[in-house]
């Protein structure tokens, strides 16, 4: 593939574009740029469907991203999109009403799908380099993808509804109020037991756990604005007891005075608690205490398999 490319990936909480370009290297991130659109609201429901008013939002800002992505003349623009399109039983209209702005078809990528591009994605980061046995995780607002890898290979996949937006929407009724212990403790109950039944294999437990996804750069970035840091400063792995204690401070606010934390969203002050307690949860049922955090998610999948 001659020139950069660009790849929008449209997911539960936002749609985010990554222009790249291949060198000696490997991936080379020419422009990113995320724009925080829930389109998943409701995902929760036992008919998930997407909102007009988010469709029509998603899709200006799809358009929106082209155009900035246009300005570096990519060979090809590709947009994907995951588990509230995917999920919602209106899905294809969103996917025709960006066809008809756009004339650029989205593809709705399956859970299978997504984990291999997400493991693509994971291979392009330096900092794993030589990395053949490690599980991934990526949280979502509407799902959590796990992957184990062997020997660099996908060993097994698995796409879960343990999405931050939708468990919000299931276990939390009042998000201007401080998350309770009640409903923390049903979170953390729920997740554990979707995890054991799922038959996941965390083991063996030398294999370290990488993760990607917008709850880890959120986290991630308010940590390191706590030590006066930016987040490339902030060393990437991520340890159980500062996941702890920055749940316990975000849980304890009030979604007013969450807004007003250096680093998180708007958009993400009313599911980072629910984010967290689902870590904290997956961390302690894997038996680890720590978790590396990658920027080499499923854009850098898509765009490295474009460059071929």
């Amino acid at each position: 593939m001659s020139g950069p490319v660009a790849v929008i990936d449209v997911g539960s909480n936002s749609i985010k574009l990554l222009v790249a370009a291949s060198d000696e290297s490997g991936i080379n991130s020419l422009f990113t740029e995320t724009i925080e659109t829930r389109i998943s609201t409701g995902i929760s429901q036992n008919l998930p469907r997407l909102g007009d008013e988010a469709m029509k939002e998603g899709c200006n800002t799809i358009c929106q991203l082209i155009r900035i992505a246009r300005e570096y003349d990519p060979s090809e623009v590709t947009i994907v999109a995951t588990s509230a399109v995917r999920d919602a039983i209106n899905g294809q209209d969103f996917i025709d009403m960006v066809f008809e702005k756009t004339g650029i078809h989205i593809h709705l990528l399956s859970g299978t799908e997504e984990a291999t591009y997400i493991g693509h994605g994971l291979a392009c980061d330096p900092q794993l380099a030589g990395a053949e046995d490690f599980i991934q995780m990526d949280i979502g607002g509407g799902s959590l993808e796990l992957i184990r890898f062997n020997k660099a290979e996908i060993a097994q996949a698995l796409s879960l509804r343990l999405g931050a937006v939708r468990l919000t929407e299931r276990f939390v009724t009042n998000r201007d109020a401080p998350m309770t212990r009640d409903i923390e403790t049903a979170i953390d109950a729920y997740v554990r037991a979707e995890l054991a039944q799922s038959n996941f294999k965390f083991t063996p437990k030398k294999n370290r756990l990488v993760a990607t996804g917008g709850a880890f750069v959120v986290s991630r970035a308010i940590l390191a604005a706590q030590k006066g840091q930016k987040i490339n400063e902030h060393h990437p792995v991520l340890h159980i007891d500062e996941l702890q204690a920055l749940k316990e401070q975000l849980c304890a606010l009030p979604l007013h005075e969450r807004l007003t934390v250096p680093h998180l969203p708007a958009s993400r002050a009313d599911i980072i608690p629910t984010a967290l307690i689902t870590i904290i949860s997956l961390l302690k049922h894997a038996g680890r205490e720590r978790v590396t955090h990658s920027f080499y998610n499923l854009r850098y999948g898509v765009a490295a398999q474009r460059l071929k």
